[in-house]
């Protein structure tokens, strides 16, 4: 079997997608959302996010519905990093691509796990991405969408539950490993995943690799609890063919592929249709290759919802 055969290769974007020049340009403005520390002590927290919205996107036009993607950012990073590093490229990257038609209009928020949207040691990152789902659903959402244009009619449960197919959520590195928690425990929310450059941690670090059929078979029962078939959710994964992270992803992928309910009446869940792996040619662990797959994915997958 040949890398062909189980991945696609990314396409990189033009030059000009960096340009800050495009003819019609996006805003981003920080919002900020009351939320609790439940990774500590449970006390009341007030949190930055940071929210694109398209050109022409109108706060008084109530009747336009804008998907929307959250984005998590990587370790040593935080909610600031995915539209102001390398010179703003991701949002220049989104400018264009709706300009050109390559996708439809689309709100992007940019999050953090961390309470103060600092930098922390790597214990304590993880500590706070195993509870950040609580934060999401909670919080978060509602604060956002109760704001901003998006298919959400409500806010409720029953609101967000009812509009999860305009809704993604996409990570890097360790914001990967959040895009795998938010499946997991957040499932009935979003119905679009792209984790870029790692697996899932749910049974410990890197436990998408060194537990790869527990891991597939505990994400297989998220779609159980969800209720969900198999066209019911998408992950677009992806990795630089340099990056390590790769080696990480490639067995809990086949073993998500491979993995098979003992009832006759449930399908596989992880089918090449809703299960997708992506690789950056030459790509290393880093921003270029972030964007180099988001990119790709949100006209290819992202773009749908």
């Amino acid at each position: 079997m040949t890398r062909d055969d189980f991945s696609t290769p990314t396409t990189p974007f033009p030059e000009h997608y960096r340009s800050p020049d495009c003819p019609e340009l996006g805003e981003v403005e920080e919002l900020l959302y009351g939320t609790t520390y439940y990774a500590g002590d449970g006390r009341p927290l007030l949190k930055p996010c940071y929210v694109y919205t398209p050109f022409g996107y109108d706060p008084g036009d109530t009747d336009t519905q804008y998907p929307i993607l959250y984005f998590m950012h990587g370790f040593l990073c935080n909610a600031n990093s995915m539209f102001e590093g390398d010179d703003g490229a991701i949002g220049n990257i989104f400018d264009w691509l709706i300009y050109e038609k390559k996708v439809r209009p689309f709100i992007a928020v940019a999050v953090t796990w961390d309470y103060e949207n600092a930098i922390r040691d790597f214990q304590t990152s993880f500590d706070q991405i195993l509870q950040f789902h609580q934060e999401f659903r909670r919080d978060l959402v509602p604060a956002v969408e109760s704001r901003y244009h998006t298919f959400a009619e409500t806010t409720d449960a029953k609101g967000l539950r009812a509009s999860r197919e305009h809704r993604a959520f996409a990570g890097y590195s360790m914001g990967a490993v959040t895009a795998w928690q938010i499946f997991l425990l957040c499932g009935d929310l979003c119905k679009w995943y792209a984790p870029l450059a790692c697996d899932c941690w749910a049974l410990g670090r890197f436990g998408g690799a060194k537990q790869a059929a527990d891991t597939a078979e505990m994400l297989a029962s998220a779609a159980t609890v969800f209720h969900l078939a198999p066209e019911d959710y998408f992950f677009y994964c992806g990795a630089g063919d340099k990056d390590p992270t790769l080696l990480q992803q490639i067995p809990q992928i086949f073993e998500m592929w491979k993995y098979d309910p003992q009832e006759a009446d449930r399908p596989k869940p992880f089918q090449k249709e809703n299960l997708t792996l992506h690789i950056v040619p030459g790509g290393e662990h880093g921003v270029p290759a972030c964007e180099e797959l988001l990119y790709n994915a949100v006209p290819a997958r992202l773009g749908n919802f």
